[in-house]
């Protein structure tokens, strides 16, 4: 009300005397013609919806949806989601970074047509530049530089076609390479170049693992890849412990969550060396030195058991860790010299008489009934889950499997009567590294430790032997005494004996006393909720070389103690990217094209990479350090990774890409034929026959032959070159072939004997690098031929995420501009040119051989039984495919129908037991058949049609069990009969609901409960991990069936981590990474290098927008402490050089006392085309690259030998699920001023002249 008028009257409104024409711009800027439902495919967690606003045809703003479901009435709604980068990311579709064409290196190029107008066809093309020494040099040294030739599809699509027809005929397909990550960002988009790339048979390279998104400790302890809670079940959690993540940073669509928990009562503690964002929600702020978390937490779980399940034996604990651990289970010891015993393997049912005949008796392990002292064998184990006279054995009920009768499992030895105290031996690591530049040589050994633990003696096949519990072996590794001779803690005070509270204070900076009360406060929480005590962690433990296996493993294990996995609200959360594929079996059968071919090749990048970018010439660190006092089996095969690595390939535990020494698998299996093999299995026979006698050789034994090296890369959907690849100069060298600048020299040679050793190494080992891409990021400026793809906004595609529990679409808001095609419509055009040119080359279908690792949930699990380390090259063992050696396979390829495959859902997912995941299958027939009639997908030669993205993503949603309620309760009746308990009646009333991608596109849908996941996901209910296992008894996918807490395989015994133990970050001064001069000479400051993700970008996407570079200084960033700034003479937007012996990053220092000391911080990622200078340190020590590298430049891959385990129970291999990870955060860096010219950074080429190498 504005008063009063002239009669007196009140009026609502009164005219404005100023003009209101302004109004009208702001109309103008929110006015448009329509809107789409869509979403982002960047790697992180959000999988945010999005509406996206066009007028006259422009894309002009976009806007987050606020139409997400209601869980229940109690939780918190998921709006609003989005952050600051997903709201700029309409400034791609029309910017200069995007490629609008398709190109071609020009030097390529011309050679090209030159000798196509010389009369040859596209392949003898294609072999006149490869083999032709010159001309191959000089197109591959152009990598990262301009020069393109703009070309149209047709032209583009015949050179990559001739690269691939020429390396198959040559060489094998196994040498063709395809690297995409992320599925769920944009499953459509992913499964688009895997399925063309997997129909041609070449090889998928993992991202997980590379990534450091791999929580290795997820299959390791609980069978999975990784199955975490919605950010919506954080609610439900009482008590967090954030570590590892930063919330309002990298989380930024969920950590509304954090003040929504503290509203509700939470408590938030958080483990941060630097003052981070997610410390302003704490209410206790853990400053802990970087890379020591896990001797914190090692205190806190000697307090627990202490305190918990010693002095107070906790009812809930208890129960909790007997029925749903492998702690109850009976280990062996071994006796030593010396007289002192040894952890080993876990008593099975092999091992005694009385249970002879019983089905993979040596795959189920024993427990002690308490009372009677009886041996049972408890049902659930890898053996009753893969039998085949008597099923329905595989749960998790406190059941005899012979009798049927319930038993009370004995836990513990310690108040048994018949009890012997035994002195085993227990590996300290604490010193086998000290602070970053303090340790002496190369690493120190570790000690034992021995200590009373209570036995008992059984009576087996071989004579009597003395067992003991997971249980008593983790108190005695955790130095609780209780009552028990030897070298154990004197209390919470003693600093010289690990985990006490004292131990950790030396370790990590913390005050014991804190750590004494971050226990307790878990515990009590735990003990009072029944488990709500939730661990929030991510990939900034990852990298660090012990950080996945060590400090996941204790926060892992902090919480089984306390009965919190498997309840909502409770447990571990670990986050990445857009990690969790919901629709997971349909994804692993489109993107392997197993409906058409089996098994895909399947490699795990980082060996790849590792040996491929020649990192392991110039890894100096040797394994002494790792190796328990005891250690027998592995060191005798080596003490470097490489030679450890060569184990694995060899035992089936790790595959490895090329196979074959030099030699075709198209060649191997003619050979095998002309040998009279006439079956699968005999070929598989002769193949492992020719390795045994010496015939055959892997390709990694002599990986530097030029026959060996991979010759085709594919790159679409991802940043490799420019944010992955850890030891990025050495992939600019050696796989490129391009200028680098790697400061140092090879390490390894007197190191490594498995590997041959070349003292000249052909650098360039990639014959062709295809670029599918939305922007000219690194690995398209390093390509060959650049691909121009549809930006998010432009396609139709499917995407999800572990962080909500919903899925929902991509829509184009309007077609792809220029020549810019949709990924499913680029590849599928790139296969039918493949195919039609392969006609004139291959003639008829051919058959090759395809060798694989073990693989995961399957009786590969089962392969090598006792968890013994046999060499069959040793002859410890005979050659036998599929168990002491890969797995051998023939698969036929038709290369003139690639195109028909690929648009059309094939055949081989209609048997028995033919579709599925982890080992949870059933028969597609019926689905398949419906899909032909169904409107959105139709039929295509006789099956249903997949010729459009939005085709593909119908079938996707309706062969998954995520999104249809009847798929899900046929798998789950098919599951009932192994597991022998009632499973399909959590979905019963959902059979009818069927999302479909219009149902998606009006709204998001959320998932239905699956049988290929753990968590019940019924209406009303968050999803919370492992809710299955606990609740409906079905068993994990581990050796017991249980959580595996104890690792009784003889490589984690020889590691000293067959329990949870504490290992210091590697001392990379030690093993000779760092140019030690410049420290000698005062201008460096040797620092832990760390690499965060960061506020204005994801991983390197955003980062060049002009939004972000405007939101803070833009371009690379170096945060140091202000006092170790001080002391090298740097000052805020100083420039600094950060290098080692990897390569050098120049950046500008962000000085900040937020920051610890002794520590750098380096957000990931940036683009080299975004303000990076050259570096006069670079032209010092004479690099072909004179230009600041990216974060990955000062690094190198550091691989982990504990990650390279297979071939037995959750231990086997399966892409993204194994193998080792890069681990560059251990490394140390020498920081120092860069000299200018002029009080400016030299640019560009022209004024090189002027840069002083110094």
């Amino acid at each position: 009300m504005s008063g009063k008028n002239g009669n007196g009257r009140f009026t609502w409104f009164k005219k404005a005397k100023e003009s209101r024409t302004w109004e009208k711009f702001y109309r103008d800027r929110w006015a448009h013609d329509y809107s789409v439902r869509t979403s982002h495919s960047v790697n992180c967690s959000g999988s945010c919806s999005w509406e996206v606003f066009v007028k006259d045809g422009i894309i002009c703003w976009e806007l987050q949806k606020v139409d997400w479901p209601q869980i229940n009435d109690e939780t918190p709604n998921y709006e609003p989601r989005g952050c600051q980068r997903g709201i700029s990311a309409s400034w791609y579709p029309y910017s200069p970074v995007r490629p609008k064409f398709p190109y071609v290196r020009k030097k390529l190029w011309n050679a090209y047509q030159r000798s196509k107008r010389d009369g040859m066809g596209p392949v003898e093309a294609w072999a006149s530049i490869v083999e032709n020494p010159e001309l191959s040099k000089s197109y591959k040294k152009a990598r990262g530089k301009a020069g393109w030739k703009r070309v149209n599809w047709d032209e583009a699509a015949e050179i990559v076609a001739a690269g691939q027809i020429y390396t198959i005929k040559k060489y094998g397909p196994d040498h063709l390479a395809a690297f995409s990550p992320i599925p769920a960002m944009s499953m459509v988009s992913f499964t688009s170049g895997q399925r063309w790339n997997q129909l041609m048979g070449g090889t998928m390279l993992s991202f997980y693992e590379w990534y450091h998104d791999l929580p290795h400790i997820m299959p390791w302890i609980w069978g999975d890849q990784t199955d975490v809670a919605e950010s919506a079940d954080w609610y439900q959690g009482t008590y967090w412990i954030v570590m590892g993540s930063n919330l309002p940073m990298t989380r930024t669509p969920d950590a509304h969550f954090a003040s929504e928990h503290k509203y509700n009562g939470g408590k938030i503690t958080n483990l941060s060396p630097d003052y981070a964002d997610i410390t302003k929600f704490a209410d206790l702020w853990v400053q802990i030195k970087e890379g020591t978390d896990n001797a914190f937490l090692n205190a806190c779980i000697h307090v627990i058991l202490n305190e918990y399940h010693h002095e107070r034996k906790t009812g809930y604990f208890q129960d909790y860790v007997k029925q749903y651990t492998n702690l109850p289970f009976l280990v062996m010891l071994d006796e030593q010299e010396g007289g002192h015993h040894r952890n080993g393997r876990f008593l099975r049912a092999s091992d005694i008489a009385s249970f002879d005949g019983e089905e993979y008796s040596e795959w189920k392990p024993l427990q002690m009934e308490a009372g009677t002292n009886a041996l049972r064998i408890p049902t659930g184990t890898v053996g009753h889950r893969w039998e085949k006279e008597n099923t329905g054995r595989w749960n998790l009920t406190h059941q005899d499997s012979l009798s049927g009768e319930e038993f009370d499992p004995l836990l513990s030895f310690i108040d048994s009567e018949k009890r012997r105290e035994t002195m085993v031996s227990f590996p300290d690591f604490t010193h086998t590294y000290d602070a970053l530049g303090k340790t002496e040589g190369t690493g120190n050994e570790a000690v034992n430790r021995i200590r009373g633990v209570p036995a008992f003696e059984v009576e087996t096949k071989d004579g009597p032997v003395l067992v003991t519990t997971g249980m008593d072996l983790l108190m005695a590794q955790f130095g609780v005494g209780r009552g028990m001779s030897g070298d154990y803690p004197e209390g919470y005070d003693d600093a010289d004996k690990p985990f006490t509270p004292a131990w950790q204070e030396q370790e990590t900076g913390v005050s014991r006393d804190l750590a004494i009360r971050v226990a307790r406060e878990w515990a009590d929480n735990a003990e009072a909720t029944e488990g709500k005590s939730l661990f929030i962690t991510g990939s900034g433990i990852l990298h660090w070389y012990h950080g996945g296996q060590s400090t996941y493993r204790a926060e892992a294990v902090m919480g089984i103690i306390c009965g919190c996995q498997g309840n909502n609200g409770g447990g571990f959360a670990h986050y990445v990217g857009t990690e969790k594929i919901r629709n997971y079996a349909a994804i692993g059968m489109l993107a392997g094209a197993t409906d058409w071919s089996r098994p895909p090749r399947h490699a795990n990048s980082t060996s790849w990479q590792y040996f491929h970018t020649d990192q392991w010439r110039y890894d100096g660190m040797p394994l002494t350090s790792l190796w328990a006092p005891d250690a027998e089996d592995l060191p005798r095969h080596g003490e470097h990774s490489a030679d450890i690595n060569h184990l694995a390939v060899r035992a089936g535990w790790l595959p490895f890409y090329p196979q074959f020494d030099k030699m075709n698998p198209i060649a191997v299996y003619e050979q095998a034929v002309e040998a009279g093999c006439e079956s699968e299995e005999e070929i598989a026979a002769w193949v492992a026959k020719q390795f045994e006698t010496g015939e055959f050789d892997f390709a990694l034994s002599d990986v530097d032959a030029p026959e060996n090296h991979p010759k085709v890369l594919t790159i679409w959907r991802g940043n490799l070159f420019g944010t992955s690849t850890r030891g990025q100069e050495y992939g600019q060298k050696y796989l490129l072939g391009t200028h680098d600048n790697v400061l140092g020299g090879e390490r390894s040679q007197e190191m490594v004997n498995e590997v041959k050793w070349h003292e000249e190494v052909d650098v360039g080992k990639l014959d062709l690098v295809v670029s599918f891409n939305l922007r000219m990021d690194s690995s398209a400026n390093y390509a060959d031929v650049v691909l121009p793809t549809a930006h998010w906004y432009e396609k139709h595609d499917l995407t999800c995420s572990d962080l909500h529990s919903f899925l929902h679409p991509f829509n184009p808001a309007h077609d792809p501009p220029w020549e810019c095609k949709s990924d499913w419509d680029g590849f599928r055009f790139l296969a039918k040119k493949f195919s039609e040119m392969a006609a004139d080359y291959f003639s008829e279908p051919i058959k090759e051989v395809v060798m694989t690792a073990l693989q995961t949930d399957s009786p590969d699990e089962m392969a090598q039984p006792l968890g013994e380390i046999k060499d069959w090259r040793s002859g410890e063992c005979e050659v036998i495919p599929g168990k002491t050696f890969p797995n051998v396979n023939v698969v036929e390829r038709d290369f003139t129908k690639i195109h028909d495959m690929m648009t059309t859902l094939g055949p081989l997912g209609n048997q028995p037991e033919g579709y599925g995941a982890k080992g949870i299958n059933f028969d597609l027939s019926e689905v398949y058949e419906e899909l032909k009639t169904n409107r959105q997908v139709g039929e295509k030669l006789g099956r249903p049609d997949m010729t459009s993205a939005k085709q593909v993503a119908e079938v996707i949603l309706r062969i998954s069990p995520e999104s249809d309620g009847e798929v899900s309760f046929q798998i789950f009746s098919e599951l009932e009969k192994r597991v022998g308990l009632p499973l399909a009646d959590m979905v019963e009333h959902e059979r009818e609901i069927a999302h479909s991608y219009v149902d998606l596109s009006s709204q998001p849908r959320r998932s239905i409960t699956s049988p290929h996941w753990s968590a019940i996901e019924s209406a009303g209910r968050t999803y919370g991990p492992w809710t299955m296992n606990v609740e409906k008894l079905k068993p994990w996918h581990t050796l017991t069936g249980r959580q595996a807490i104890y690792f009784d395989h003889q490589a984690y015994c020889d590691l000293g981590e067959a329990l949870p133990t504490y290992k210091p970050p590697v001392d990379t001064v030690a093993i000779g990474d760092l140019p030690l001069e410049e420290v000698k000479e005062g201008k460096a400051k040797i620092l832990r290098f760390i690499t965060p993700h960061g506020k204005w970008q994801i991983h390197s996407m955003f980062r060049d927008t002009w939004q972000m570079t405007n939101l803070f200084r833009g371009g690379p960033l170096c945060w140091l402490n202000d006092e170790d700034a001080a002391e090298i003479g740097v000052g805020d937007n100083d420039w600094v050089e950060v290098f080692t012996n990897n390569g050098i990053q120049v950046a500008r220092a962000v000085t900040s006392h937020t920051v610890k000391r002794d520590m750098c911080i380096v957000y990931h990622q940036n683009e080299r085309h975004v303000n990076v200078p050259f570096s006069p340190l670079a032209k010092k020590y004479g690099a072909t690259d004179l230009r600041g590298g990216g974060n990955n430049a000062p690094t190198r891959v550091m691989m982990n030998p504990n990650s390279m385990i297979g071939g037995y129970g959750q231990f086997t291999y399966f892409v993204n699920y194994q193998g080792p990870s890069p681990s560059e955060r251990d490394m140390g860096v020498l920081v120092r001023k860069m000299p200018l010219v002029d009080g400016k950074p030299i640019y560009e080429e022209k004024d090189l002249y002027l840069l002083r190498g110094e």
